[in-house]
């Protein structure tokens, strides 16, 4: 791995806020890849889908047995059942269930936000005649991140470490995917096989 050299000071929201991004787009990408499993595993792809309908998936993939069992006149026949593919296997659906970040930063300043084209307090309603300290000021803390070795006062240089311990589980079924099965429920159907 690249030594790191001469890490520029962040502002302390755009530091923490950083690895709660990247969890966030690895939920996104979880969540693409079970649409795209979803879509390859369940679906035969339409040929000539009609124009302007992008979201039309295709028609349910299934799969189809054999098998031997009584007709209604006593005798061994052959019959066939058709089962939706995606109710016969496990969707990888993950999520993120819980998430830990632990990082060491040092403060390198604290700076006023810059206000510009501010109104006085008279001119916002709800506020005139209060005191001057009831209207919220920000500070902007400017923070980097420190190596997890060497001493606190010396400069930032080497490796540096972002420890985040992340709990996968498997996602709560959403009620479109609830009602997906409900309906490759009605669509497995039987059928005998003529002689």
């Amino acid at each position: 791995m690249a030594e790191i050299r001469g890490i520029q000071a962040m502002k302390l929201y755009e530091l923490l806020s950083a690895p709660m991004i990247a969890m966030v787009q690895a939920d996104v990408q979880a969540a693409r890849a079970t649409v795209d499993f979803i879509e390859a595993v369940g679906f035969v792809p339409s040929t000539s889908p009609p124009p302007g309908e992008d979201t039309l998936v295709g028609r349910l993939r299934m799969a189809e047995f054999r098998y031997q069992k009584l007709d209604e006149n006593g005798n061994i026949t052959d019959f066939t059942v058709s089962v939706p593919l995606l109710s016969l296997v496990p969707i990888p659906a993950i999520q993120i269930k819980q998430g830990k970040i632990a990082l060491s930063a040092k403060i390198t300043d604290v700076v006023p936000e810059k206000v510009t084209g501010v109104r006085s307090l008279s001119a916002v309603p709800g506020v005139a005649g209060r005191a001057a300290w009831v209207a919220s000021r920000r500070l902007d803390i400017l923070a980097k991140p420190v190596a997890s070795s060497g001493a606190k006062g010396q400069e930032t240089r080497g490796s540096f470490d972002l420890e985040i311990e992340i709990t996968l589980g498997q996602a709560d079924m959403t009620i479109g995917m609830e009602k997906i099965f409900q309906l490759m429920d009605q669509a497995i159907h039987e059928k005998k096989v003529e002689p």
